[in-house]
């Protein structure tokens, strides 16, 4: 060990470190700064970056022993001159630079360290310098605007600070409000907030998880007595330890918490071990003996359709690989399609994508003496996760209380893993007596989590030669890997969107859901539209091509409208605004100018320019997956301030402010005056999965009638104080106001509440309107109502290397009223940059079973400079049913940006592509 001396935030620090002890290690575990985050510990992705001497430097990879003598400054140590959050941590609250809060620290200190060389730094040398750190939510652009406002107010000379809520004119005063900022940002921006890789307990012991280094094979031999003779090994679990070996799943129940008889890809968990410390319980799980009888791995769609030997289901009770089917009958498209005049047929090939959040799989569980255990878990979905574990531990629900901390992204991906990690945790706490925490490494990660499925499509269309649509035909082939998990779920909605926004005599889908070995499938943002918009948007302009006419023109002489029936037979009944978000991306991009000046382009130019366009329309809520509904509870504290619960969760998307901002509305009261509780389900009410952008639609209804409930009540006590009727009641900023002009503050009312004896808490509950999809018939209404939109990409190829580099994005969306700008905003950033991905470079691919990508730095999501600036506004529209007029945003915000991006490239290229990611062939 060496003496270690150096300054730490202004402060004068000394303690000892070995050669092989990280500076990240030395912050987080030996000094307890855990805004500095792990999120690969490979350098990749650049959570962990601190400013040594002025330099931004990544503390995963520095030797400790290196900052001898030098200044360290973490998130930590930023702070203003009044000790609040400092200018720059402000700029990213007011400009909603922060999502997740995971990257937020890095980034924060990314640009801190650029404002202390350079002044006045451009939005290029912005991007320049926040480039080392990896951000999967935002898109980057609200960053770059953060420092770039700071830049300007240090110029100045006046400290950057940001402007406080204050009720808006117009009908809403905070549903809209343009300073709404995200209600745990503070603690964001600080570093104050505590991920599930941050807690630590005393007496905690920490988790490992042997997997499968194999895609298939039976488990022959498993012995775990060598790891619990490893010092420091407290217990060791494999699926013996579990009710019914841990089977769960919905809505297939094929899975395990554990292997069971088998294992059915790359990473399958097998068994795992508690120790006093990570590096014994890694030991321990290199000691288990393991003995596995390879069996035949099913890698191809084609193949496993086909399959009747190898069933890789066998030990769920699976009789085939096909786990099941999904179809639309709307008419018979088979002999339109026959004499249509122009006839349309391709095949559009997807691979898999990874989630990539930044903060990586974990929980953490905690024994209680009454035989009880409380999970921390950073899932997506609590409740289920709950009964997932109370089911494979033995236990009754009320035993198992499950809680969501700050989540670091998710993006659909952490609930069937968050499931296995959560029980495996608990079921180690249950019989050790002590807390466990399990974090999965990022190679870990990349491992074993489910993807988004990979997909076939092959799409038939046909049109007259006047450009109408008549009929269309889609199969659909999902690559489920080893298990269902939601990929049934996510095959269904691709089924219901693959013939697009458009109108057709006849129309028809089948599509297979199928096991194979490579890895697993699941939710994903955007849930299986993505691949169905990208084909039939492809799809659009390949017929405009053969007709002669311009894509945006194709597009709105077919598109849908009020009254007019989707191609699933369903009739829109509420304003179908795709062509309005066409018609503002078309004029915005200056659409018809750019095209014809990009056609006459050179042919054989080097360097060529195009433009592509995507529109989309996506359903909101479950739809016929089954009853969405949510609940919501809210009382007033004695402190007068509001304690509001919901059990809809938040890991990036806004949901808590979005729920605290109509609550406030609601009750006419400032958003500060709310707390909204993490999600906790022993406090809050149950109210299905957090998936489908339903947090607002949905959520945030349950929280308005609430909230509604709780204002008749004051309403009531304000009216009986004043000595007038309730609905003479006038309510200004928190105070009560009679005819005669009277007033009542909040705290009056309250207090006369109380006098009166009237409860001051309640809880709400809200249901779509119910609709009905026949999954046998393939008819019916899948969704009550859709989101809409529509994207413009310009982009810029090398026709000798390949490459592709989009210039910019044009985009509009349709989501009714919206709530929290910053957040809305940021949601459509961080989407588009997720399609950019997707179009470019995120494919995660499987070799016989084997995944080929296993870091940050194979796997390569969008940085900084390799995202466009991005043009984008939301219609001026209002959903009757939403809460004030909303619907949901997030999911759908990344659909039709693979599909635009690849229509650009056609147009510079003369390129079609249909499979994603997209690869240009080099021209000599």
């Amino acid at each position: 060990m060496k003496k270690l001396e150096f300054i730490l935030n202004g402060k004068a620090v000394a303690c000892e470190v070995d050669n092989q002890t990280t500076l990240l290690h030395l912050l987080r575990e030996q000094l307890g700064l855990t805004g500095t985050k792990a999120g690969c510990e490979s350098g990749d992705c650049g959570s962990c970056s601190v400013i040594v001497d002025d330099e931004l430097i990544k503390s995963c990879q520095t030797p400790a022993y290196q900052v001898a003598g030098k200044s360290v400054v973490t998130i930590e140590g930023l702070r203003a001159a009044d000790g609040g959050a400092s200018d720059l941590q402000q700029a990213f609250l007011q400009h909603g630079g922060t999502q997740c809060g995971y990257c937020t620290p890095a980034m924060i200190l990314a640009g801190e360290a650029l404002l202390r060389k350079n002044k006045t730094p451009s939005r290029d040398e912005i991007r320049e310098a926040i480039n080392p750190v990896l951000c999967r939510c935002t898109g980057y652009q609200q960053i770059v605007d953060a420092i770039e406002d700071a830049a300007r107010s240090r110029q100045s000379g006046k400290a950057f600070k940001a402007a406080p809520i204050a009720p808006a004119g117009g009908p809403l005063a905070y549903v809209g409000n343009p300073k709404a900022q995200a209600v745990d940002g503070l603690d964001k921006v600080t570093g104050k907030a505590k991920y599930v890789g941050d807690m630590k307990l005393p007496g905690m012991l920490y988790a490992k998880v042997l997997r499968s280094p194999l895609p298939h094979a039976r488990i022959k031999k498993l012995n775990t007595g060598p790891a619990l003779e490893i010092p420091g090994v407290k217990a060791v679990i494999t699926s013996e330890d579990f009710v019914n070996h841990g089977n769960f799943g919905w809505p297939v129940q094929d899975a395990f918490i554990l292997a069971y008889q088998k294992v059915r890809y790359v990473g399958d968990p097998i068994a795992v071990a508690a120790a006093e410390s990570e590096s014994a319980a890694s030991k321990a799980v290199k000691a288990i003996e393991l003995e596995l009888e390879e069996l035949p791995v099913v890698s191809d769609l084609h193949q496993a359709l086909e399959e009747s030997q190898n069933i890789i289901p066998e030990n769920s009770g699976g009789k085939s690989n096909l786990c099941l089917t999904h179809i639309v009958r709307n008419g018979d498209p088979k002999p339109i399609l026959a004499e249509s005049e122009v006839k349309f047929d391709e095949t559009f090939n997807f691979q898999h994508q990874e989630h990539a959040y930044l903060e990586t799989e974990g929980a953490l569980a905690v024994p209680e003496s009454d035989g009880s255990v409380t999970i921390y878990a950073n899932d997506q979905s609590p409740f289920i996760n709950r009964d997932n574990a109370a089911a494979v531990l033995g236990l009754p629900k009320e035993k198992v209380r499950v809680i969501q901390p700050p989540v670091g992204g998710s993006f659909g991906g952490k609930d069937d893993i968050g499931y296995q990690n959560s029980a495996q945790a608990a079921k180690l706490a249950l019989l050790t007596g002590r807390p466990v925490r399990l974090v999965l490494e990022r190679r870990e990660s990349l491992t074993a989590s489910y993807k988004r499925e990979g997909m076939e499509i092959r799409l038939q269309l046909g049109a007259d030669k006047d450009g109408r649509l008549r009929a269309a035909h889609a199969d659909l082939l999902a690559d489920s890997g080893a298990y269902a998990s939601m990929t049934p779920l996510s095959a269904w909605r691709a089924t219901m969107h693959a013939a697009g926004c458009y109108r057709y005599e006849a129309a028809t889908v089948d599509t297979h859901v199928l096991y194979t070995n490579n890895g697993y499938s699941g939710a994903f943002r955007g849930f299986g539209n993505p691949q169905a918009c990208a084909a039939i948007e492809i799809a659009m302009d390949e017929l405009a091509e053969r007709l002669g006419r311009d894509p945006i023109d194709l597009r709105l002489q077919n598109i849908l409208k009020k009254g007019d029936r989707a191609f699933t037979g369903n009739v829109m009944n509420f304003e179908v605004n795709a062509g309005r978000c066409l018609e503002w991306a078309r004029q915005a991009s200056d659409w018809d100018r750019k095209r014809a000046q990009f056609a006459a382009q050179p042919k054989d130019l080097e360097i060529r320019r195009g433009l592509g366009v995507a529109c989309y329309f996506h359903g909101s809520g479950l739809g016929g997956e089954g009853t969405d509904y949510a609940n919501a509870s809210i009382r007033v504290e004695a402190d007068y301030t509001i304690t509001l619960q919901h059990g809809m969760t938040d890991y990036g998307q806004g949901s808590r402010t979005i729920f605290t901002l109509i609550a406030a509305e609601a009750l006419g009261l400032a958003p500060e005056r709310i707390q909204m509780l993490r999600p906790d389900t022993q406090t809050a009410v149950e109210s299905g999965p957090t998936v489908a952008s339903r947090a607002t639609l949905v959520g945030g209804n349950a929280v308005r009638v609430t909230a509604q409930k709780l204002a008749r009540t004051i309403l009531l006590a304000a009216a009986d104080l004043l000595g007038c009727q309730p609905e003479e009641i006038r309510r200004h900023h928190g105070h009560y106001v009679s005819p005669q002009e009277n007033e009542a503050t909040f705290e009056q009312a309250i207090d006369h509440a109380r006098e009166m004896g009237l409860t001051l808490s309640t809880q709400g509950y809200w249901q779509i309107p119910k609709i009905h999809w026949d999954f046998d018939k393939g008819e019916g209404v899948p969704y009550f109502t859709y989101a809409y939109g529509a994207q413009v990409a310009e982009v810029e190829v090398n026709q000798r290397s390949g490459e592709i580099k989009v210039l910019k994005i044009w985009a509009s969306h349709d989501a009714g009223t919206i709530v929290f700008p910053a957040g809305a905003k940021g949601q459509m950033l961080g989407g588009i940059a997720q399609g950019l991905g997707y179009a470019l470079t995120e494919g995660f691919s499987y070799t016989n079973g084997y995944p080929d990508k296993l870091s940050l730095k194979q796997y390569a999501i969008p940085t900084a400079l390799q995202t466009p600036e991005i043009e984008l506004t939301y219609l001026d529209s209002i959903q009757p049913e939403g809460p004030f007029g909303a619907k949901g945003l997030a999911e759908p915000t990344m659909v039709a940006t693979a599909p635009a991006i690849a229509n650009a490239v056609y147009q510079a290229s003369g390129q079609r592509l249909r499979s994603f990611p997209l690869v240009l062939q080099k021209k000599p």
